[in-house]
């Protein structure tokens, strides 16, 4: 018989679980919360290549190649606020990342499930273990419906109910900031994209940042000749009404946006955000890493095992390697699955607690949380102290601790534990 799954969560990292698992042979079953997959859903996302691997082992390498594209290149320059123009700081030539769109992948790994495998509008509300499986209740418009597994993997989000129920008093961190986001039609806009070309050289065949005063943006190209930002923003923590981070802004965030971004960027950015449909705000949190996810039968995978803050573009990333490590796990061990889980934990913890605390660090150091960003002068470090800054990619052992040395004697305000920038996965 096969191993039975219930997976809580259907966005990309329970759905690619459910992919890695069926091809180890398990049966598997998927409660999502939403109604349904909204098309135009989410934005732009970079892929390691780890994750680039972790895909073709699932099968998906030709379908995925179709729906993205190379971005080689990773620059990052300084904004000069009095001029509004651009100098390069640091430019990588063996970024070896892949982008596309959150929701193209999406579609990408439910359409490789059965149909029916990803059961839309369930919202779990109990979890029952006993020594032979778990049962998991799920409100559905149709009332409760109890769904019965040898195992669940849990890979619903930062906000995770299952986690909630099984490490007490956990709490998400609120980061400080906020991310902008949109996508522009670059063929719709023609004019709008060579403009943007003339100011940023390399978009199409990489990722740039941009760095200001307490923030940050980034922009690259999407299959489609989309033109995906991001805009990092230092903000009070904003209420939330809902299981989702997102925020859809209203007239007058926009306009705030819109002002805003006249004071800090370049024109070309300026009139990307303007011309973009449908902005919307994701709040940014992560938590402090822990060290089990496996209780009885129930695992963690994705963001409920280990929230991230994006800027090491770390967590579709993570969790799809979360999935790919599940999957080999289990077909190592297709006859215990309660073993299965713990080897996988065993192999990502401590990966991935490099990750998250890398992410949070290098997120603070860009904003410009660890120094007065008006008073370092980035154009006039040194290329080492400023990939270090920026990107991490040095062979000091420590990245908090070598970044803190560099910069001089400045407060720090990350609080996470130290992490080992050369053991985590570029």
């Amino acid at each position: 018989m096969p191993t039975k799954v219930v997976i809580i969560g259907g966005s990309v990292g329970g759905v690619s679980t459910a992919v890695a698992l069926r091809k180890a042979g398990c049966d598997v079953t998927v409660l999502e919360r939403a109604a349904s997959i909204i098309a135009t859903t989410g934005a732009g996302l970079g892929l390691d290549p780890k994750t680039c691997a972790a895909l073709t082992r699932l099968g998906l390498r030709d379908i995925f190649e179709e729906c993205s594209q190379p971005i080689p290149i990773e620059e990052y320059r300084w904004i000069d606020h009095a001029t509004k123009s651009a100098i390069s700081l640091i430019k990588n030539d063996k970024h070896l990342h892949r982008s596309m769109h959150w929701s193209d992948l999406h579609r990408l790994l439910i359409k490789a499930l059965p149909q029916g495998a990803v059961n839309f509008s369930h919202k779990v509300a109990l979890l029952q273990q006993s020594e032979s499986g778990v049962t998991v209740t799920a409100e559905t418009p149709n009332g409760e419906k109890k769904y019965h597994g040898d195992i669940v993997i849990a890979a619903d989000g930062v906000g995770s109910f299952a986690r909630k129920q099984l490490v007490p008093g956990d709490e998400r961190r609120y980061a400080g900031m906020v991310a902008w986001r949109g996508v522009c039609d670059g063929n719709a806009h023609p004019e709008l994209l060579a403009e943007l070309k003339a100011d940023f050289e390399t978009l199409g065949n990489g990722i740039i940042f941009d760095i200001a005063d307490r923030c940050m943006n980034l922009i690259y190209m999407i299959p489609g000749n989309r033109i995906n930002w991001l805009w990092y923003r230092d903000a009070p923590e904003p209420k939330l009404g809902s299981h989702s981070v997102t925020i859809r802004p209203n007239t007058e965030d926009m306009q705030k946006l819109y002002t805003d971004a006249e004071n800090t960027w370049t024109p070309a950015f300026v009139k990307l955000i303007k011309t973009s449909k449908a902005p919307f705000m994701n709040v940014i949190y992560d938590k402090d890493p822990i060290t089990q996810w496996v209780f009885g039968r129930v695992a963690l995978m994705g963001e409920a095992a280990h929230p991230t803050t994006p800027h090491g573009s770390r967590s579709t990333n993570m969790s799809i390697q979360d999935a790919d490590c599940l999957g080999r796990c289990f077909e190592a061990q297709p006859h215990d699955p309660v073993a299965a889980l713990h080897k996988y934990a065993e192999e990502r913890i401590p990966q991935t607690t490099k990750e998250v605390l890398f992410s949070r660090h290098v997120g603070e150091v860009r904003q410009g949380h660890w120094f007065d960003p008006v008073k370092f002068d980035w154009p006039s470090q040194t290329p080492e102290i400023k990939s270090l800054l920026l990107n991490g990619k040095q062979t000091e052992p420590d990245y908090k601790k070598c970044a803190t040395e560099l910069l001089g004697n400045v407060q720090t305000i990350g609080k996470g534990q130290s992490v080992l920038a050369t053991d985590r996965e570029q």
